[in-house]
């Protein structure tokens, strides 16, 4: 007998007619609602509507660009259009370093590889799905910085995708938000000390493969004792080099060869420009472009080497997190080339200055570095590509105004190195709750 009293996988009539099924009925109901397709069905749609608010603010940032519009939605995403068409250009088997449509493609040439799956969808529709894995990612990351309950990450991953890096990087169609992702998700492994799905540094791999940049991490995963890590790191991105290489060799070899001979391709338009943040681009308003380029190059390693020795203090006092976000906002403005977009890394900095109890002096440190880079007030001074007027009109102490986002991050670089051990965290910053935790579980005892 079933605990209706029923036999099982028989049927009873209740008074008046209807029909009454036994238990065995009821556990194959049962059974189904729990069937995995039905498990993760549910879980995705769960999902997507929770993430609901930061995809619609990633789909307007997008679409709020000048040039573009809002509603009807016509997005510009200019820069995923460079991937895009170095796609199409390889998969027809041109050279996408000297075809272009509009502007020409200078990265490695994996991510053009990782690209080819855009040239199957319809435009619009793959300008919305990067858009909305833009903001997918934002929120990621801040449910894994520790941003508890879920709908705190998911209303602050609105916020933070209509505030510059983030705005920029979905207006363009940049990589700044992936990198960023893959990087932290690598270095700081899943929450809850889930095991690993991927092998340690595999992800950071990938992202060095994608834009260079990232190849700083892998020093860092060696200076905190990761060596298998860091090898696993060196593998990949070598197998991105080897992909490339099979799948487009002349354009390949072509670009790692410029690249070793110094060519990087970067627009000598930007060098000295205002809006060129990096502090080459500082050097050459000091000391016009050919001395500047030199000196900016020296002054990108110092400020590398700074940034490595800072992440590995915060490392060693427990504030990882800190010290990944001033490791990589040095290592974007070391290079010849620092957009706005490629800052993203303000967002652990100013979430660990929030959160991680640091001396004041070190937090208005950070702090002020973060929204200096937000607001960027030094565009005020207004400026033209080539320079002309940064180099022979701005006065000396527009120049140095004009440098403040090298030397703010230099300077947090260069203070957390002087933290006192009575600010060692009592464990892993980034496994600590965050305040809006802290006062979820206060509320509910």
């Amino acid at each position: 007998m079933g605990r209706s009293g029923v036999p099982d996988g028989t049927v009873a009539r209740e008074p008046g007619g209807s029909v009454r099924h036994g238990d065995r009925e009821q556990r194959g109901v049962r059974g189904w609602a729990y069937h995995p397709s039905v498990v993760v069905t549910r879980r995705l749609l769960t999902g997507l509507g929770r993430a609901l608010l930061p995809i619609l603010a990633a789909c307007y940032a997008v679409a709020s660009i000048r040039g573009a519009s809002v509603w009807p939605w016509q997005p510009w995403s200019q820069d995923l259009e460079v991937y895009v068409n170095a796609a199409r250009f390889l998969v027809r088997g041109e050279d996408f370093y000297t075809s272009t449509v509009t502007f020409p493609y200078i990265y490695p040439p994996i991510a053009a590889v990782l690209a080819i799956p855009f040239t199957w969808l319809p435009w619009w529709l793959s300008q919305l799905i990067w858009a909305s894995a833009n903001g997918l990612m934002t929120m990621a990351v801040l449910r894994r910085l520790g941003l508890r309950p879920w709908w705190a990450s998911v209303a602050a991953a609105a916020v933070v995708v209509l505030a510059d890096p983030f705005l920029t990087t979905i207006r363009l169609g940049q990589l700044g938000i992936l990198l960023l992702t893959l990087v932290l998700f690598d270095v700081l492994g899943p929450a809850d000390g889930r095991r690993r799905r991927l092998p340690g540094g595999m992800l950071i791999g990938l992202a060095t493969g994608l834009k260079l940049t990232p190849a700083v991490f892998i020093v860092y995963l060696f200076l905190v004792g990761r060596r298998r890590d860091g090898l696993v790191a060196i593998g990949t991105f070598v197998g991105t080099i080897l992909l490339g290489l099979a799948v487009a060799p002349g354009p390949a070899a072509g670009y790692w060869g410029r690249l070793a001979g110094g060519d990087s391709g970067a627009n000598p338009d930007a060098f000295g420009w205002i809006y060129n943040l990096s502090v080459s681009s500082a050097a050459q308003r000091f000391l016009g472009i050919e001395t500047g380029t030199t000196v900016g190059l020296a002054l990108g390693v110092v400020m590398v080497v700074i940034g490595l020795a800072a992440a590995w203090r915060c490392w060693r006092i427990g504030h990882e997190v800190l010290g990944l976000g001033i490791l990589g906002l040095i290592s974007s403005l070391a290079n010849p080339i620092a957009w706005s977009h490629h800052l993203t890394w303000l967002l652990p900095l100013g979430y660990a200055a929030w959160r991680d109890r640091l001396p004041v002096w070190t937090r208005m440190l950070a702090m002020a570095a973060v929204l200096w880079c937000l607001i960027n007030p030094q565009w005020s001074l207004g400026g033209a590509p080539w320079a002309q007027r940064e180099i022979f009109e701005y006065s000396i102490g527009q120049k140095w105004f004009a440098a403040g986002p090298n030397l703010l991050s230099t300077a947090i670089a260069i203070a957390v190195l002087f933290l006192p051990r009575s600010a060692a965290a009592s464990s892993p910053s980034e496994n600590r709750d965050s305040p809006w935790e802290t006062h979820s579980k206060a509320a509910s005892r």
